[in-house]
């Protein structure tokens, strides 16, 4: 159970990265949130830190009695599926790149209007 619960909370980070500057049109209060979320998470991808959350969560799935995957939680979660293992590095630095442009973008247009 704790491990599912840690890989929600992953999941919902992850969520929030991609898409929290639109919560900040809502609620002006989550920017600088937003913006330390998203500086994590690029960094995090463009120079391989790892999250602290992976760790946690194959832990529980340990103490649970359950063999955890191998790799990371977007390697195993999101890139196994749609990108060649092989490139798992290549694909952390396109998706931290990736991340951090649509950010900028929409912040520029949240901005542009201000």
């Amino acid at each position: 159970m704790l491990a599912r619960a840690v890989a929600t909370v992953h999941t919902g980070y992850v969520v929030f990265v991609v898409l929290g500057s639109i919560l900040v049109l809502l609620w002006p209060a989550l920017l600088w949130v937003h913006v330390v979320a998203v500086a994590w998470a690029v960094l995090t991808m463009l120079f391989d830190f790892g999250c602290p959350l992976t760790p946690w969560e194959k832990r529980f799935w340990r103490l649970g009695g359950v063999e955890p995957y191998e790799e990371g939680f977007l390697q195993h979660h999101v890139l196994r599926t749609r990108f060649d293992p092989a490139h798992s590095r290549r694909n952390h630095i396109i998706l931290g790149g990736v991340v951090l442009v649509l950010n900028l973008v929409v912040y520029a247009v949240l901005f542009r209007g201000r």
